[in-house]
Formats: structure tokens, sequence, C-alpha cells
């Protein structure tokens, strides 16, 4: 077997990484060549202290961080003063068993898989579930981990990317690669290092017999800001790769039928949208994206790309009645939109002339003439109904189209109700537009 060096860092959380470090050392395959580097990233809660202890004990090597550098630059440092053949990346609030490394090293070593990165199956301390089969990009255009595993999978299986809390790849790819890069803080270094592998022609791989527990992101902020600016980072850099993922995912629900997908979009697609499933899926693709690069430049305090949306909106359909104080839909009205690139909503609003419970009227929203959303109201006589995250196409004007109909309590369309409805403003992304 090559020579192995396991690389942990370590920041507070002392009784977690003496565990952890027990069950290491517990569980390395006799005679393997091996040596064990903790490098301390500026814990203050005793950590210091308690890897002077080690000093001379076989197989450690211990390292000090001047300051808090963060995951990237820690692990980097580390893997530059390790002289094993393989890496083997290890967070400090892992829990180990017999039998788990091997399994990695054989797959990492197998010449037919040609894996660059191996990572494992991973089990939350707190409460046994399944937390890691692998890391994939889900319909939504964000990164997950897979947390299903079957009972017969196979002994391996090819994956998006692995997470860095346990990863085994050689040293020479790692410096290949540049290591961890260091714009990332705490978050998206693994799945950029996975992404660099992929786009060297290796494949990464997750050996499913390789079975550890994790006590899951004991050292480092989650939902933070820096998180924000981590995947915003990592989606700009491999833009083109996560939308031919995403893409492909989507040409799969797309033909597999509607119930594949009624519950990541909301309504419903046109019948000549989605019959041409490869097209359809690029435009979807570039939505989702398109949203997510947007909630991410509004998270962190950028310019809003919408605002002044509404001088930047037409409306057909709409006579203003001083009398009733809003606008009377003489016909299916119709919204049209320039430079909007993505938006979290669409609403109209307004009240009806008729007693809703009496003579229930169905409001439909199309967009684009490719997705379409229909609410029944029953109740009352106020009107508010919307769509939420609407697939926004790019460079052409946005057209949202609303029309009404009366309706059996069944359901059944009884005829045009445009006529009952008094429209007094629309939303767009949170943004009333009343002078329409």
């Amino acid at each position: 077997m090559p020579a192995i060096n396991s690389i942990i860092p370590l920041f507070n959380h002392l009784a977690h990484t003496q565990a952890m470090l027990a069950s290491l050392r517990a569980t390395i395959p006799a005679g393997l060549a091996h040596e064990i580097i903790l490098i301390d990233d500026f814990s203050t809660d005793g950590t210091r202290a308690w890897l002077a202890t080690l000093d001379g004990v076989p197989h450690i090597k211990t390292l000090l961080s001047p300051h808090n550098q963060g995951y990237a630059k820690t692990n980097n440092r580390a893997a530059s003063v390790a002289t094993g053949e393989v890496l083997a990346l290890l967070n400090n609030d892992l829990l180990f068993e017999p039998g788990w490394l091997e399994p990695m090293l054989h797959t990492l070593q197998s010449p037919t898989l040609n894996a660059g990165l191996v990572g494992n199956v991973q089990y939350r301390v707190a409460d046994g579930a399944l937390d890691h089969a692998g890391v994939r990009l889900n319909p939504n255009a964000q990164f997950d981990h897979i947390r299903t595993l079957a009972d017969d999978a196979p002994v391996h299986t090819r994956a998006l990317a692995a997470t860095g809390a346990c990863m085994l790849l050689r040293k020479t790819d790692f410096d290949a690669q540049g290591g961890f890069d260091e714009h990332f803080v705490n978050g998206c270094e693994d799945i950029d290092l996975c992404l660099k592998l992929r786009a060297a022609g290796k494949a990464i791989v997750v050996a499913n017999t390789s079975r550890i527990r994790h006590h899951v992101s004991l050292s480092r902020d989650v939902n933070t800001l820096h998180n924000e600016r981590n995947s915003r980072h990592l989606f700009g850099r491999w833009r083109k790769v996560i939308k031919q993922e995403l893409a492909s995912q989507w040409v799969t629900l797309l033909q597999a039928g509607p119930n594949a997908y009624a519950g990541l979009l909301s309504g419903h697609l046109a019948t000549a949208f989605v019959s041409t499933p490869q097209a359809a899926a690029r435009v979807i693709s570039e939505a989702m994206l398109l949203r997510e690069e947007y909630r991410w430049a509004r998270d962190l305090g950028e310019p809003d790309s919408n605002a002044g949306v509404a001088d930047r909106c037409t409306a057909q359909g709409l006579v203003y009645m001083p009398g009733l104080n809003g606008y009377a839909m003489s016909q299916d009205a119709e919204f049209a939109f320039t430079g909007l690139c993505s938006a979290r909503n669409f609403y109209i609003c307004g009240r009806s002339t008729v007693d809703l419970a009496k003579q229930p009227i169905a409001i439909t929203i199309t967009v684009n003439g490719i997705q379409t959303q229909t609410a029944t109201l029953t109740t009352g006589r106020g009107v508010n109904v919307g769509i939420i995250d609407p697939i926004l196409l790019q460079g052409v004007p946005n057209h949202f189209q609303v029309k009404a109909h009366f309706v059996e309590q069944h359901g059944q369309r009884l005829g045009d109700a445009n006529a009952a409805l008094v429209v007094t403003h629309i939303v767009i992304d949170d943004q009333v537009v009343s002078d329409l």
C-alpha cells in the first residue's frame, strides 16, 4: 500500500479532536506507512496545549497557524509538508471504525475507475441518519448531499463531487490542481477541487463500503454571508459545467412527465414547451441559475438589477375606472417587462365585483406562454393571485398574461369573467406597480 498522510485541520472542539484521533489511530491498517498531520488554525480552547503533549508520538506531526486562516489555507499548508503518495483529508469531528480506509484505497488505486478523488459514506453521530453518499446538484441549482443509499448499492459509485470531510486523493493530483482555492472561505473548496479534477479527466468516486460517523459542521458556521460569497464564486467559475449538469437533469425530468417535476416549479408547463425537452431544459436551467445569482447579489447588498422595474412595465387590456378606483379588465390582461432578468414572484391584486362565494372565479396567469398557474377564488371579494419564481427569458421582454373565468363549484369553466375583476395593482419581484 502507498504511504498516506492524514491531514486534519483543527479549530477548537478539543474533546471531539481527541476522540477522532483515537479512532483514527485505532483503525489504520497494521503495517501501513502513514503520518498524521494535525494543523491547528488558531484554536482558543486548549487545543494547542494538548498538541504540545504529542511531541515525539510516532507517526504524528503538529503544525500551528499564526492566526486563523480558514480551511483552504490550513489544508494547503499541511499538504505542502506531506511526503506520502496519498492524502487523506479529514475533519476533526469524525469517528472511524475498522475497515473504513481499505475500500477508499482500493478505489483510488483501481486502474479501471480512473479516480482522482474518493469519498465515502457518512452517518450523523447525533441520530445515525445517512448524511453523505456523494454530492449532487439538485434540480433547483443547489449543491446538496446524496442522503439515500440502496441496500444493494454497488461497491462504488461515481458522483459529481464528495465532501471534504473525508476524502482520499493522490498528492500529485492535489498539487497539480493547486490544492484548495484560497479564495473560498470555509465552504465550496471541496466541490471546486472535485470539479477541477473532473475537468482534468479524473473521476470522483464514492466507496460505498467505507462508512464513518460525522458530527457535521462542528467548527464552521453555516448559513452565513460568506457561504453566499463562496457559492457565487463557485457558480461563477463553473457556470457552464453547472448549467450542463442542471440541463441534463431537467431533460430527464421533463421526459418523465409532470409528476416528476410538479414540486419543483409553480403551476404547469405548456405542452408545446416540453415537447422539445432539450431546449426547454436549457431555458429552465438558465432561469434557475439567474435566480440564484440574483439572490446572491441581493443578499450581499449589491445594487438591485430590478430597481425601477415599474418604469419598464407596459400593460394591455386594462381601462382605468375612477369610480372603481382601479382598472377594469376589458379583455385578457397582459403585462410586459423589459430588462427583467429574474423575479421572485408576480401577483395581480384587486377585487371582484361579484360575491365569490356565490360565483367562484378562476384566474390564470401565463408566463411567456410556457408556464401557467391557476387559482380559484371562492370566498369574499378580494383578489391576490400570483406565481412564484416564474420562468423568465433573457434578452427579450417577459410577458405575463392574466385571464379570468367563472367556474362551477367543481371547477368547470362557465365563461369569461374578466369584466368582473377590478385590478388595483400588480406586484413583480416584491415591488408594487400601481400606475398601469
